[in-house]
């Protein structure tokens, strides 16, 4: 952005010089050319009388003279023509008496119409400067005065002006190129803190503010904005932090003090009731259960933990250790058919509770006599942990759907599960900067596979947002 920003501080000026330079060069160009029309004008009327006498009395020392002053303090050029174009006196101009008769100024006098040559010329293209004045006497034309003028010295001043002019825009675009770098850093300052405070928030440091003293006013009022929206945030998250705490402390106990006391029942309660007592403390379980899962999905929600080096072939084989014992009554294999050995990033204890969902729900669905094959793939900075069943499996649409908060199958049996198993373990792999995925196996049952970032320790300085930047 910054080098689309100095760019534009430099063309603008550019622009402005080029658009706004060139007419007034031109305009320059001629407005010397139309002062030296006046001024030759002038002198040729101041002449009518020299050449009356001239076409009256015919050649004359005092006339020649006359003409050699003038030509001495102006460096222009007069010739005398009679009413029938004859050429009477004058100095030798660039075209002879009888060439210059025939331009268009003079036979335009000739006829007792002034023109001059400026009024059928562009700039300085034309060599010389033609002026022709009727003279006219007792009302009858008696001749006409030319005056003739070289524009070198005029076109000497007018490409002086030019280079003047282009003198000053190059030093304007110079200024503008060595102003155009500060001022754009001057302008991306306070963005720069943005996108810094904003990554920091990302990344669970809600402490992050931007200094709201840099930089134009607008920006100023954007700082403000982003200081008050994360002063919100944070106290948003600072009370889902304290409903979480509070609510694990105060709907633990009477949960448990009721499962106490119905037990405690247990022996006054006669046979046809005991069916109900074991509903009910069956029902007592299920609301444990999930609470538990509850708090910790609020959990993993509401804090950003720093993710650390997580050895998960490791992980992998303590958890499958533990769910064989769990496994083996109902006769269901698990086994570890593919493993290698490189470091995840994630939070601690995090990928332990998404491995616990994905072994809880095969073995759950699993016939009896079917196995569940898992194995720990790297690729592309990425490790993954894949998990398939021989179960029924999921469509597409439940498939899509399996994440969702207390979503359970429509085939689910009543009191089975929460529907906040796969929802908890998405969220925990979000929290790690990874994702849950949930395909078909190609035994026909689920194929469930979480991703984590491999553990690079130089991108594990602001924990799973870095984490998950460096993977895009």
């Amino acid at each position: 952005m910054r080098s689309h920003l100095v760019a534009a501080l430099v063309v603008l000026p550019t622009v402005v010089l080029v658009v706004l330079g060139l007419p007034l060069a031109a305009e320059r160009d001629d407005r010397a050319v139309r002062q030296l029309t006046q001024i030759r004008t002038q002198q040729a009327r101041e002449m009518k009388d020299l050449a009356a006498d001239v076409v009256r009395g015919g050649d004359s020392d005092r006339a020649r003279r006359h003409i050699a002053d003038f030509q001495d303090r102006t460096g222009g050029r007069i010739q005398v023509y009679d009413a029938a174009g004859r050429a009477l006196l004058g100095a030798l101009c660039i075209l002879s008496p009888e060439e210059l008769r025939d331009e268009e100024p003079v036979r335009a006098a000739l006829t007792g119409d002034f023109r001059d040559s400026a009024e059928q010329r562009t700039s300085w293209q034309a060599a010389e400067l033609v002026i022709a004045v009727p003279v006219v006497h007792g009302g009858v034309l008696v001749g006409v005065v030319v005056i003739c003028s070289f524009l070198d010295d005029l076109q000497v001043s007018v490409v002086t002006a030019w280079v003047i002019i282009a003198v000053i825009a190059l030093l304007a675009l110079a200024v503008a190129a060595f102003l155009a770098e500060p001022l754009a850093r001057w302008i991306l300052k306070p963005i720069r803190y943005l996108e810094r405070a904003a990554l920091d928030f990302a990344a669970g440091d809600h402490d992050a503010r931007v200094p709201v003293d840099l930089g134009p006013p607008e920006l100023r009022v954007l700082a403000e904005t982003f200081n008050h929206l994360a002063q919100q945030v944070q106290h948003q998250v600072q009370v889902q932090q304290s409903f979480v705490a509070d609510a694990s402390h105060q709907l633990r106990s009477p949960l448990v003090a009721l499962s106490l006391r119905l037990e405690n029942l247990e022996p006054y309660v006669d046979e046809d009731g005991s069916a109900r007592l074991a509903q009910a403390l069956a029902e007592a379980e299920r609301m444990r259960r999930i609470l538990n899962a509850l708090l910790l999905l609020a959990r993993s929600e509401s804090q950003e933990q720093p993710a650390h080096p997580v050895d998960v072939l490791a992980v992998l084989e303590e958890r499958v250790a533990s769910w064989r014992t769990v496994a083996a009554p109902c006769a269901v294999g698990i086994d570890i058919v593919e493993g290698c050995e490189p470091l995840g990033a994630a939070i601690p204890g995090t990928l332990d509770q998404i491995l616990d969902v994905f072994l809880d729900n095969a073995v759950r669905v699993s016939p009896s006599g079917s196995s569940i094959r898992l194995r720990v793939v790297a690729d592309e900075g990425v490790v993954a942990v894949q998990c398939q069943d021989q179960g029924p499996g999921m469509s597409a649409a439940d498939r899509s759907r399996a994440c969702d908060r207390f979503w359970r199958g429509p085939d689910a049996e009543p009191g089975e599960g929460s529907g906040l198993g796969l929802a908890i373990a998405a969220s925990l792999a979000r929290a790690n900067g990874g994702e849950v995925l949930l395909e078909r196996a190609p035994a026909g049952g689920l194929h469930a596979e979480v991703q984590l970032p491999i553990w690079q320790p130089d991108l594990a300085l602001s924990g799973p947002a870095a984490l998950e930047s460096s993977r895009r």
